[in-house]
């Protein structure tokens, strides 16, 4: 009997074995991509990122969530149609960024505490950036102006409600689960489950991050990233924008931290921020599987993740827009 093998399954085993034979004959170059990876995991975001992965894990287990869900219940059902609960989970996904938002949707679906289609509704505005990065990376560090990232953290998060609001009309009949979030746990246990929880979670984010260093060197090397900036070139070339933008978004579209450096380089503020806006709502390829891993137990379609980051990446730039037309930098 032959067995049907899925279009996807061969289209990936192609790209496994295209990186393989790229790390054989340039084994160097990518072990130091890789390494780059690892430091930049180890130095920049294992120190600001683990300690959100900790406390939120503990205030879940804690409890918290129960008391925070009450206050915001009457707010999602009526702009969402989500349970009090998203409103915590939207308030660490702001506070801590990527991924921690969709790592809290993935336990409490697991701990049946909501329904996958509440999953799916919580996912088009619990997955956002933090203000950590947005305002002291890539506002003070790279744009040198904290005001570009103050008007990117505001067009970003509004961005995530607006898209809320809009992907809430997902199977909008289903009654929505009535769960004490509140469970019996043994307080001696609470401590040591969070750590390992945390570590493991922080591991996957790293060896993203090391793995996507990688890649984008591979694309560069073989000129794949200049396919992809050719056809962004040639969008910019349609509405009029300058063309030196087009290396910034493919690069972001991959990778958005080095997105956003490119973009900074730039004169041309205005549209820069707005790119740059764009690009941290789309989170990029390095995030989108940062974030897949951990919802892959929800059962949610990756193409429905995908439209649903593309919709919060173009509602933010035009917010972005008209936020710089009426405050301009």
């Amino acid at each position: 009997m032959v067995t049907k093998i899925k279009s996807s399954v061969i289209i990936l085993s192609l790209v496994i074995i295209f990186l393989i034979i790229a790390l054989v004959c340039n084994p160097e170059t990518y072990i130091q991509s890789t390494y780059t990876g690892i430091i930049v995991w180890a130095t920049a975001v294992l120190p600001a990122l683990f300690p959100f992965f900790f406390l939120t894990k503990l205030l879940t287990n804690l409890g918290l969530v129960e008391k925070i869900s009450k206050f915001g219940q009457p707010i999602t059902k009526f702009l969402f149609n989500c349970s009090g609960i998203s409103s915590y989970v939207f308030l660490m996904s702001i506070i801590s960024g990527y991924p921690v938002g969709a790592k809290l949707t993935a336990e409490l679906y697991q701990n049946k505490i909501i329904s996958q289609s509440e999953a799916v509704r919580m996912c088009s505005f619990c997955s956002t950036s933090g203000p950590l990065f947005i305002i002291g990376t890539v506002g003070v560090e790279m744009f040198l102006c904290r005001g570009a990232g103050l008007i990117i953290l505001i067009a970003h998060i509004l961005s995530a409600i607006i898209n809320g609001i809009i992907f809430r009309f997902y199977n909008k009949n289903e009654q929505l689960l009535n769960i004490n979030y509140q469970k019996e746990k043994n307080v001696s246990n609470i401590l040591s489950e969070t750590i390992y929880d945390s570590v493991i979670s922080i591991l996957i984010v790293g060896g993203y991050i090391a793995l996507f260093f990688m890649i984008i060197d591979v694309l560069s090397n073989f000129y794949i990233l200049t396919i992809i900036k050719t056809f962004f070139a040639n969008i910019l070339t349609f509405f009029n924008i300058n063309l030196e933008f087009s290396t910034g978004i493919s690069s972001g579209i991959v990778e958005v931290t080095r997105g956003c450096l490119e973009l900074s380089q730039y004169q041309d503020l205005f549209w820069s921020v707005i790119f740059a806006t764009g690009l941290i709502s789309w989170g990029g390829l390095s995030i989108l599987f940062q974030s897949l891993t951990f919802l892959k137990t929800c059962k949610i379609k990756i193409g429905f993740y995908i439209l649903q980051k593309l919709s919060q990446c173009f509602i933010s730039m035009l917010l972005c827009y008209f936020i710089l037309k009426l405050f301009p930098l």
